[in-house]
This record gives C-alpha cells, sequence and structure tokens, in this order.
C-alpha cells in the first residue's frame, strides 16, 4: 500500500499513457511528424531535374516554374516543423519522469529543438535565395531568349557568405536528428532505436545535394520513413492500455 501511494506522489499525470494531456501532445507531436515527411518527401519529387550543365531555354524554363517554387516551400515547411516535433518529444518524455527530477532523454530532446529551429532558420535563407533569386534570373532569361544570363545562378549559390549559413544550417539539422535519436533511445518510447534511420536521414542532409536526382529523391524516402516511425511509436507509446514505452500496462 506504501509503495503504491509513493508511486503515486512521484509521477507526473502526463506519464500515464493515454491520459488526455499525454494524448493531445502525442496528437500534436505525430501530426508534425508527418507532416514534416510528406513535405521533405515531396521537394526531391517535386523539383523539377533539368540538365543543368549547360544554359539552355528548357533550364530557364524549369527555374522559372511553379513546381521549382512549391518544391522549394515544401522544403523550408519541412525542415520548420522539425522542431515543434521534437518539443512534443521533449514534452513527451518530461512528462514520463519523476517529479523533481530530469527525465532520461530530456536534455537531449531539449537540444533537439533548440539545433533545429536554428537550423532549419539559417537553412531557410539559403532556400529562400533559391526560390526567388534564381527564378527571377531565369525570368530574365526567358524575356530575353539570352541563357547565358543563367550563367548568375552560380554565382548566387557559390556566394560565400550565403554557403556558409547554408552549410551551418544543415550541420545544425543533422545535430539536431542525432539528438533526438539519443533522446528517444534514452527516453520512455519503444523501440529505442526509433530514432536512428531520421538521424541518418539528417546527417545526409548536406552530403545528398551532391547526388544525382534518384539519390536525393531516396534520401528524401529515408528521412520521411524516419519521421513515420517517430510518429507510429508516439501514437503507439499513448494508446489507451499501453505504457509510456509501449507496452501493454497491467
Amino acid at each position: 500500500m506504501t509503495r503504491t501511494t509513493h508511486a503515486a506522489r512521484t509521477t507526473t499525470p502526463a506519464a500515464t499513457a493515454g491520459s488526455a494531456p499525454t494524448t493531445r501532445i502525442a496528437a500534436w507531436t505525430a501530426g508534425g511528424a508527418v507532416a514534416a515527411a510528406v513535405l521533405l518527401l515531396l521537394f526531391p519529387v517535386l523539383r523539377p531535374w533539368p540538365d543543368e550543365s549547360v544554359p539552355s531555354v528548357a533550364l530557364a524554363e524549369s527555374f522559372a516554374s511553379d513546381r521549382w517554387v512549391l518544391a522549394h516551400l515544401c522544403g523550408i515547411a519541412g525542415l520548420d516543423l522539425l522542431a515543434p516535433t521534437f518539443l512534443g518529444l521533449r514534452a513527451l518524455l518530461r512528462g514520463s519522469g519523476a517529479l523533481g527530477a530530469v527525465a532520461p532523454g530530456a536534455r537531449a530532446a531539449t537540444a533537439a529543438v533548440v539545433t533545429a529551429w536554428a537550423g532549419a532558420a539559417l537553412s531557410s535563407l539559403y532556400f529562400g535565395a533559391e526560390i526567388f533569386g534564381i527564378r527571377t534570373i531565369a525570368q530574365a532569361a526567358l524575356r530575353t531568349q539570352d541563357p547565358a544570363l543563367l550563367a548568375d545562378v552560380d554565382v548566387l549559390r557559390e556566394q560565400p557568405a550565403a554557403m556558409t549559413l547554408f552549410g551551418l544550417g544543415l550541420a545544425l539539422i543533422a545535430a539536431a536528428g542525432v539528438l533526438a535519436a539519443v533522446a528517444l533511445w534514452r527516453g520512455a518510447l519503444r523501440p529505442r532505436w526509433v530514432g536512428v534511420p531520421l538521424a541518418a536521414g539528417l546527417l545526409l542532409s548536406l552530403p545528398q545535394f551532391f547526388g544525382t536526382p534518384a539519390v536525393r529523391v531516396g534520401h528524401g524516402v529515408l528521412v520521411a520513413a524516419g519521421l513515420l516511425l517517430v510518429a507510429w511509436a508516439v501514437r503507439r507509446a499513448s494508446a489507451p492500455g499501453t505504457t509510456t514505452a509501449g507496452h501493454p500496462a497491467g
């Protein structure tokens, strides 16, 4: 009897899987992960993949297309949803701990939120240049029917400050993925490895930009699969009749 009372006093209400606070947080977290998965997959799928080795009217048309804009907007939005998703994970992990104690994985989850927000902010600056800067150059090339103007695309992309910010942003995104995987490994969600595929995908965010279209689409599939796995684990753990680890209660 004494043990039961002590446990009730040292466990937060949100720690009980299936409780209203946990269910709401889990629903928002899983929803954010699913939305980010869809958007980050749509980025390489929707993006036009013209031959960029030679300036041409066809290349200018691709850069000036609505698909170019929509794809990059999806990429920005997907990156921006990582931090809210990790914030939900942090809330779930903190809710699984005892009162007055730091829940396992909560600190790593907090660091994941901060680095994901910073990484998305820095990366979005470069994405903005890709969307509107390159599109403006392409539209000028189409108006004048002079594909030689597309040489300015490389000038825009290779501007040192822009490349530095973009590289730093993607490095922070990669760090956020690793921190989220560490948080999930240490925390209450099961299986413990559920964050590893997402961490692998985010670690490859910068290298994949140098790959072929097939590689980049494959990377989008990997990141989306990682996010969907996290969403599945969160919903599974919050289902009525389960513990926070996702096992049947009782």
